[in-house]
């Protein structure tokens, strides 16, 4: 009896083994999700999950597209009514259909947005919290629009959790990894060559380290504390109009260059510039005298000039300075008002609006008196 059992045994363990290494390459492409291995039981974890995923794959269809290398990430799926802005830098989007009506956000190039319907060449649109209305030659529309958004579309890594940090290194170990914080609604560009990357073994509280780009900056956040989807750039609202006729002035001049590509270096409102050096142009263009004015960021953020204020007290105009969580300034901003900045972001891309606590605020500076 105990040799027959013996034999048993015998050829199941042969069997398990034999399944191990014919499914290996698939099981261990899957495995790269998780950080935390498990004796047997990991194993058979792996494997569950590798059935369970192929079980997924196979019930695609054809308004699904797949992202292969990046096994964690959500499914692209094209919303029906889809439209992509066909402009070189953005459209207005007015409350009525009609150019007399008053502008209730603006449409970056390659934003998405919803089409609800269209008459008479205006389409009635919605898109993040902003509803209205785009004239159709702004839009592409129908399968034009479904191709361009499949185009358009990027992996993100939307923060969930109230403030995350992103680091320098796939590691929780030292405080001396931490780049920057980032805040509830932030999505950050997700880099596809993260999937190499994803956790490190020597880190007991990593769950998965996901490669993303803040600014101009690569760094890795916690998988637990991000959703990965394709999305597409939404709408954003205007800024808030002041009594003072030179904050309104450089509130919609900043606007007016949305798209302007980002240039390290750069100080020009037409061939691109760098965070310091756009604020200084826009200042320079609505008459502003910038010679006391430092041309880094840093310079600016730390120099006697200009006084400091609260954001409950920032007016549109102001300068909103950012850094990493030892308080050094690396970035700035131009407030509109509503809780938005203008910024050249970064060389992805370049001149856009942000949520002002997009990330951390290290101060916010008046200039103008």
């Amino acid at each position: 009896m105990n040799k027959k059992r013996t034999k048993i045994l015998f050829f199941v363990a042969f069997f398990v083994v034999t399944e191990i290494f014919l499914w290996k390459p698939k099981v261990l492409g899957w495995a790269e999700m998780i950080s935390e291995e498990t004796a047997l039981g990991g194993f058979s974890y792996y494997l569950e999950q590798y059935y369970d995923h192929t079980k997924e794959e196979q019930k695609k269809n054809s308004e699904i597209l797949l992202n292969e290398p990046m096994l964690f990430a959500s499914q692209l799926i094209i919303p029906k009514g889809i439209a992509i802005a066909n402009v070189n830098d953005y459209v207005r989007i007015r409350q009525g259909a009609g150019t007399n009506y008053t502008i209730v956000g603006l449409l970056m190039k390659d934003a998405a947005c919803i089409v609800s319907e269209i008459n008479d060449g205006w389409a009635k649109i919605s898109s993040g919290d902003v509803t209205g209305y785009i004239s159709t030659q702004y839009l592409y529309l129908g399968n034009e629009g479904v191709q361009k958004a499949k185009q358009t579309a990027k992996l993100t890594a939307k923060v969930i959790a109230g403030t995350v940090n992103v680091r320098s290194k796939p590691s929780s170990l030292s405080d001396d990894t931490i780049i920057t914080e980032v805040t509830r609604g932030e999505e950050l560009i997700v880099l596809d060559e993260c999937s190499k990357e994803l956790y490190t073994k020597e880190d007991p509280k990593a769950k998965l380290w996901v490669k993303v780009m803040i600014d101009n900056s690569e760094g890795y956040v916690s998988r637990e504390f991000v959703d990965i989807a394709y999305t597409w750039d939404l709408a954003t609202k205007p800024g808030a109009y002041t009594s003072s006729a030179l904050r309104n002035e450089i509130a919609l001049e900043a606007q007016s260059h949305l798209g302007l590509r980002y240039v390290w270096g750069g100080e020009s409102l037409v061939k691109g510039a760098d965070c310091s050096g756009f604020v200084r142009e826009v200042y320079k263009k609505c008459g502003v005298d910038i010679s006391k004015l430092e041309r880094t960021t840093y310079g600016m953020a730390g120099q006697s000039y200009g006084k400091e204020v609260t954001l409950e007290k920032a007016q549109p105009g102001d300068l909103v300075f950012y850094g990493n969580s030892n308080g050094k300034v690396d970035h700035v901003g131009l407030y509109i008002g509503n809780g938005m900045i203008v910024h050249e972001s970064g060389y992805t891309y370049g001149c856009k609006i942000s949520n002002v606590n997009y990330r951390k605020i290290i101060k916010i500076k008046n200039f103008l008196g």
